[in-house]
């Protein structure tokens, strides 16, 4: 069902007045009790059919709204400090920990239970999972009658586990006041480190992201508590010892000298902090570690051409925005710092073979950190290139669109691929950019909408959205944003539901054009595209759909290098798939530009643009009976051409391409075939084994 126009101010007034009685509700809507009533059972059966609770109403006539429904209908800055909050069991954990740290005596569960208003049992549960989430760190948690409750494990360890920790309780209702309390942090020495970290931004030529921006200080506030608690560091990771006479030392040395910090350990410590900060910008002055990693970062844009066969333009933009995610997360990887809160379920389901592609990119950067990037990090590198794949194929938003800003207190990564994700699921809106607070506050060009990820003091229409939304999610979020643009609430029809309905009384031929005809039907226009540009993504085809009889070739006589690409590309050009000109381009690229098209020994993968000519995406294999050479500065035996009008469409191709050359049994057997079916054969159970 939908929510009509009363439904919709109805539902807007309790949502944005929690404490309003439906008497209220009635005087300042100028409606009956009878329609009231009678609106509040219609606005709960549209709460229930798009999945959240309803909201039930008190004998007294006030309302009980589920937070869910807060957050997804709130547009007023309402604060939560007027109701109660119930922590949840991982929140509670968080703050029994802070306490553990903050400790100023002996700590006996009454310290914690009245802290935090729950029972010994709940208590005793908390600190058995909280044991769990610490033990990764090398920290656990002890009792004795003499010394109450405390932390066990190095100082290094509770500092470690303390920076995501801190950033947790940040993240809840009213967090910073919690930190403050149970820290005791002086105002004043918070009012002197905000200040300080101004300085260090100015100093370094850096802007920290305003996640950043904000955990910073309480970091910096509790270490330096620690210390004056003699709480030092003994000693540190032999990955922290260069960091002695990097610029950002230097600045934290003066920083120290300010607050009386004389150990070198606490030096050094200080100043990683500062190395694994994001930023949103910053300037380079090319020291040598910054010139090692930027180096490295081009490298790895190399790499990921080479992988996907796509020529990406404006490299040096991205080459700034991957610089500028890569240097903080080269240094979290170097020092080993843990990292909670990790959006890997939410991208890799959508980009599992771009996150392969980037994964096999990332080895120059691995070997300068002397580790691997993890999966934690490494999917936000991923979240980039696709934000920048995405950006070859948005089309140009007209004027009479509105005009919207993101404002994103993450970094490059998060930003951009909140930018590409909002684009495509609103062709409605025009995105103008992604901004942090701070920067969002001097903005000067003219918009009417803000999607922001934290509520902001401005008289526009803003829209509270996550970074990562999986498909359900992204459902609902249109549907609310609409709402709030139209004045009403609609709702779109399932299609999914329709056709499994039909499946039971009718025998279905071709379901995705049943799909697709019922979206024309049913749902708008522009819902239609986003559907239908969503399900293109998806349906990507596999190597065997593409590598066929008819476009693998072996030859008995070698030949040139040019007359082996023509030949490769001769089957694409019979079928139509690719046009005269992209052969042209290939060997012109090959003849004038030498990239290095080698993806496993003596196999090149030759291929254009996407706009040089590849009406789909296409394959072609030629095997050679020897080695020949390639303009001079390869050698190969097997030539590949490959086609693609898209930019990224094409990646599930080339994985499964990849794993069968990085597999020595498969390549072997490759190069011995003597027919074209021994060949596809090789490909077939590459399908398989990808369909397990």
């Amino acid at each position: 069902m939908y929510l009509d126009e009363r439904g919709y101010l109805v539902l807007k007034t309790i949502v944005n007045n929690p404490s309003i009685t439906g008497k209220e509700v009635e005087q300042s809507l100028d409606l009956s009790r009878k329609q009231v009533s009678y609106t509040m059972d219609k606005i709960n059966q549209y709460l229930a059919d798009n999945g959240l609770p309803k909201i039930e109403r008190l004998r007294t006539g006030k309302f009980v709204i589920p937070v869910p429904v807060l957050e997804q209908y709130q547009t007023e800055d309402i604060g939560i400090k007027d109701s109660t909050y119930v922590y949840s069991d991982k929140e509670r954990g968080a703050l029994i920990f802070l306490i553990l740290l903050c400790a100023r005596e002996e700590l006996s569960i009454y310290h914690f239970t009245s802290k935090l208003d729950i029972s010994k049992n709940t208590f005793l549960i908390d600190v058995k999972k909280l044991e769990e989430r610490l033990a990764p760190y090398g920290l656990g948690i002890h009792y004795s009658r003499q010394d109450g409750y405390h932390l066990a494990g190095s100082e290094f360890c509770k500092r470690e586990a303390m920076i995501p920790i801190v950033r947790q309780i940040l993240n809840m209702p009213n967090g910073q006041e919690a930190i403050l309390e149970i820290s005791q942090v002086d105002p004043e020495l918070m009012e002197q480190v905000r200040g300080q970290i101004s300085e260090i931004e100015n100093k370094l030529k850096i802007r920290f992201t305003d996640e950043r921006l904000r955990e910073l200080p309480y970091i910096l506030c509790l270490v330096l508590i620690r210390i004056k608690k003699g709480r030092i560091l003994e000693d540190l990771p032999e990955s922290f010892q260069h960091i002695a006479g990097t610029k950002e030392y230097s600045v934290m040395v003066e920083f120290a000298k300010e607050h009386d910090v004389a150990w070198q350990t606490e030096k050094i410590f200080f100043a990683a902090q500062i190395q694994i900060s994001n930023y949103h910008r910053f300037q380079s002055d090319n020291l040598r570690s910054e010139v090692e990693i930027m180096e490295a970062a081009r490298q790895v844009i190399d790499n990921f051409e080479k992988i996907i066969c796509v020529n990406i333009k404006e490299r040096d933009i991205l080459l700034e925005a991957l610089f500028q995610h890569v240097k903080p997360a080269f240094y979290r990887v170097k020092y080993h710092y843990h990292i909670e809160q990790s959006i890997v379920d939410m991208v890799l389901p959508r980009y599992s073979s771009l996150h392969a592609m980037v994964k096999r990119s990332m080895k120059p950067l691995e070997e300068l950190a002397g580790s691997e990037f993890p999966d934690e990090e490494l999917v936000y590198i991923t979240a980039l290139f696709g934000a920048w794949l995405q950006r070859e194929g948005i089309l140009d938003i007209e004027n009479q669109k509105k005009r919207a800003v993101i404002v994103c207190a993450n970094g490059v990564s998060v930003s951009n691929f909140l930018f590409f994700t909002l684009r495509e699921l609103f062709p409605e809106i025009e995105f103008l950019t992604c901004l942090s607070m701070r920067d969002f506050t001097e903005y000067k060009e003219e918009f009417e909408l803000v999607f922001t990820m934290v509520r902001l003091e401005t008289d526009k229409l803003q829209f509270l959205v996550k970074p990562f939304l999986d498909e359900a999610s992204k459902h609902k979020f249109r549907e609310k944003v609409l709402s709030e643009i139209n004045g009403i609430m609609p709702h779109e029809v399932d299609v999914t539901e329709i056709v499994r309905a039909v499946e039971q009384h009718a025998v279905i031929e071709d379901r995705d054009a049943l799909v697709r005809e019922i979206n024309r039907v049913l749902n708008p226009v522009n819902v239609q595209g986003t559907a239908e540009r969503t399900a293109e993504m998806k349906e990507q085809p596999m190597l065997a759909d593409v590598l066929t009889k008819e476009t693998v070739q072996i030859s008995e006589e070698p030949m040139e290098w040019e007359d082996a690409v023509r030949t490769a590309s001769a089957p694409l050009l019979a079928q139509g798939d690719i046009e005269q000109r992209y052969v042209e381009r290939m060997v012109q690229i090959i003849r004038e530009d030498k990239p290095y098209i080698m993806i496993a020994d003596g196999v090149i993968i030759a291929h254009a643009g996407v706009e040089d000519g590849a009406g789909r995406i296409c394959i072609s294999l030629l095997k050679l009976p020897e080695r020949i050479d390639i303009n001079g500065y390869l050698n190969a035996d097997i030539v590949i051409v490959l086609g693609t009008p898209d930019a990224t469409n094409h990646l599930g191709v080339l994985f499964q391409l990849n794993e069968i050359l990085e597999d020595p049994s498969a390549l072997k057997k490759l190069k011995q075939a003597k027919q074209p079916e021994e060949i596809l054969t090789i490909v077939q159970k590459e399908k398989e084994k990808s369909l397990c």
